[in-house]
């Protein structure tokens, strides 16, 4: 699935940074680190950066 959002700027602005995000999703900080720089992830682990964001997982994907 392809992101729409930096992630970095999200988890910012939930006073998170990017180890913690990852902690908090259940994945990798290495799988985010790649996520962020590919821009795309499985429809699962998008769910989960949603969920720990406090978003829906709607708001991280584009409509393409």
């Amino acid at each position: 699935m392809k992101l729409k959002c930096n992630i970095e700027i999200l988890a910012a602005s939930k006073g998170m940074n990017l180890t913690q995000l990852a902690a908090k999703a259940g994945i990798s900080r290495q799988n985010l680190s790649t996520i962020k720089t590919r821009g795309t992830c499985k429809a699962l682990t998008a769910c989960k950066l949603a969920a720990a964001l406090g978003v829906d997982v709607t708001e991280l994907l584009t409509d393409s």
